[in-house]
């Protein structure tokens, strides 16, 4: 193995206690962007836009729908930069359930009039949010050069022992351009993005104690997603685009070296017949609460009863490669 951190790699097969999805990889479709609005009482989606400017800035742009079991469900958004002309920023808000709004054709979702994003990719695909809360942020990007996206399995959905986790890889990679602002700071920027769509029938404190996506965007993209469930081990998979398309890295293997409360220092899938896939990483741009992206009674509810999600985001060690960790802290 070329990798130092692969020898942190378990001595045999793993017995992975969450059942992974069956069969091979898909293509993504309109259904896999919309929200389907399942029954379960914290049922929840995730729409997850992760940002890589040419100028080194990071940028995650989340709009959620979630039932929180305690309160009427709700939709939102959160946004947060790290970098932006030296300086970290965060934002949330949050919106009964009724402002969701939605269409198949052209594809769209909707959490407010400023709040939105259209187009099915890798046809087409926009994004946009703006808010006068706090400083007042704004994001305009238009995507091109978008990898089309993939799922494994049928719905990329992972049964766990504390609840279903849906991964669709709705952008792997494409180029950006746009604008960002904080206040009446404003930059003209290109750069990188990947768009992830999760589905979830529990909340993800009682899924997972940990995960680490790894993102490498280009022509031929890379993307491994690990994660600690909360009732088991390591487990995870991998992607990576070559000559004859995505190649799926089902785990035979994982290798995580686990930072404790930062992120993993290195993080891989070694399959069954020996490939490997993995990232290390070398920075850490930005760390926050999940409870920043909340409001007036969720937040202090969601405290008291469920306990803290931190998130990190930074950069890992190959060309155009980001990551984000999430750690729930009860």
């Amino acid at each position: 193995m070329k990798r130092a951190f692969l020898a942190t790699l378990l001595a045999s097969a793993v017995a992975f206690s969450a059942t992974a999805p069956s069969g091979g990889l898909r293509a993504t479709n309109v259904n896999d962007f919309l929200l389907t609005k399942r029954k379960p009482r914290w049922y929840n989606e995730i729409w997850t836009w992760q940002f890589l400017f040419d100028n080194g800035t990071q940028a995650t742009l989340n709009y959620t729908f979630a039932r929180l079991g305690f309160k009427d469900p709700v939709c939102g958004a959160d946004f947060s930069i790290a970098g932006f002309k030296g300086r970290n920023f965060a934002v949330g808000r949050e919106y009964p359930e009724a402002r969701f709004e939605q269409q198949a054709s052209p594809a769209r979702i909707q959490i407010h009039p400023d709040m939105w994003a259209q187009g099915m990719p890798p046809a087409s695909h926009r994004v946009h949010f703006a808010t006068t809360k706090n400083e007042g942020f704004f994001l305009d990007m238009e995507f091109s050069n978008m990898v089309p996206g993939v799922a494994w399995g049928g719905s990329g959905t992972w049964e766990t022992k504390g609840g279903d986790l849906s991964i669709l890889l709705l952008i792997p990679s494409a180029r950006v351009k746009g604008r960002i602002a904080v206040g009446a700071d404003t930059l003209n920027v290109e750069g990188w993005a990947v768009l992830e769509h999760n589905r979830q029938t529990e909340l993800v404190a009682d899924i997972l104690t940990q995960s680490m996506r790894g993102y490498q965007a280009g022509e031929k993209p890379s993307y491994v997603n690990v994660f600690k469930e909360k009732k088991g081990g390591w487990n995870g998979f991998g992607i990576q685009w070559g000559e004859s398309g995505p190649q799926l890295f089902a785990p035979g293997q994982l290798g995580v070296e686990e930072g404790g409360r930062e992120p993993p220092r290195g993080f891989s899938v070694v399959t069954a017949d020996q490939r490997s896939l993995g990232f290390r990483r070398t920075t850490i741009a930005q760390s926050g609460s999940i409870l920043d992206g909340m409001e007036g009674v969720t937040r202090w509810v969601v405290k008291q009863f469920i306990g803290d999600v931190n998130i990190q985001r930074g950069k890992l060690d190959k060309a155009h490669s980001f990551y984000q960790f999430t750690q729930v802290r009860n």
